[in-house]
């Protein structure tokens, strides 16, 4: 009993101390989307501020609102920093910006606040009912199909996390349980977590589908040109593509059942992150 008290006491205070690192890891530029003096912020610089920490090789963020809040800003070439942190933002939820001095939480609500700000509108060549349409997918995804990821991860594929974020094995065994039991009352309180895993299957094949029906072959989600959905469609899709195993069943949806969502993924990827491979990490 001793030994394990001091094994856990040990671990707890190697997760202090990777704590108190990350917290003062200065903050690393995105090539090509950003710029460091290497003196204090910049205040009218965008910076967002998330988890890292993530294995080389997969995506940017394995949040799909990190995807998501990324791919916006360089859609409307809005420049931004990327920083490190554990620190949650004013709502409680990652990621989240600084901006002229002032944090903000909730992507959707910071991409409204930036439209604003910078004076730009990525669905002003849609109508009412696009908009409408639109907002309909954006909730979809983000409020339902996104905790597909949640069960997908946390809980069917627990024993493939270790192969996603770049932390110490001594640390996954103190985080990995706590978050995944974290991550099992979310789910039931949300309503997807009180199904069977074959329900719970077929609920997201179903949006899978939607999304799939609706993107057919257009180049972008709502038409011809960019909007405002292609940050959540692209954010959500490229953690089903890139992060998940391939037994998986987020794997199976939409790089075999479903490859026109495949398909747009890697057009977004190959005009709004022409350096993905160095900001995962594959390209030194």
């Amino acid at each position: 009993m001793n030994s394990l008290r001091r094994h856990l006491c040990s671990v707890q205070r190697f997760s202090c101390r990777v704590h108190h690192i990350a917290l003062l890891r200065t903050a690393w530029t995105c090539p090509n989307r950003t710029s460091s003096t290497g003196h204090a912020q910049d205040k009218s610089m965008v910076y967002v501020h998330q988890t890292g920490f993530t294995k080389p090789g997969l995506v940017p963020s394995l949040t799909p609102f990190g995807m998501k809040l990324m791919t916006y800003l360089r859609m409307v070439d809005i420049p931004y920093q990327y920083s490190k942190t554990f620190k949650l933002g004013p709502k409680g939820k990652i990621p989240w910006i600084t901006y002229k001095g002032q944090p903000m939480g909730d992507s959707g609500l910071i991409m409204e606040f930036l439209n604003e700000e910078f004076g730009v509108d990525l669905d002003s060549q849609l109508s009412d009912k696009e908009r409408a349409i639109s907002r309909a997918f954006i909730k979809m995804l983000e409020e339902n199909t996104y905790w597909g990821i949640g069960y997908d991860r946390w809980q069917e594929n627990y024993s493939h996390l270790g192969q996603l974020f770049d932390v110490p094995s001594a640390l996954q065994l103190f985080i990995f349980p706590t978050a995944s039991r974290k991550v099992r009352q979310m789910l039931h309180a949300q309503g997807l977590g009180r199904h069977s895993t074959q329900e719970i299957h077929a609920i997201i094949q179903k949006d899978v589908w939607a999304a799939s029906e609706f993107l057919g072959n257009k180049p972008y989600f709502m038409g011809e040109e960019p909007t405002a959905a292609d940050p959540t469609v692209f954010g959500l899709f490229a953690e089903f593509l890139w992060t998940t195993p391939e037994h998986s069943h987020l794997y199976k949806l939409t790089n075999e059942q479903y490859p026109n969502i495949k398909d747009y993924c890697l057009r977004m990827k190959e005009q709004y992150w022409p350096d993905w491979d160095e900001v995962v990490g594959t390209k030194r």
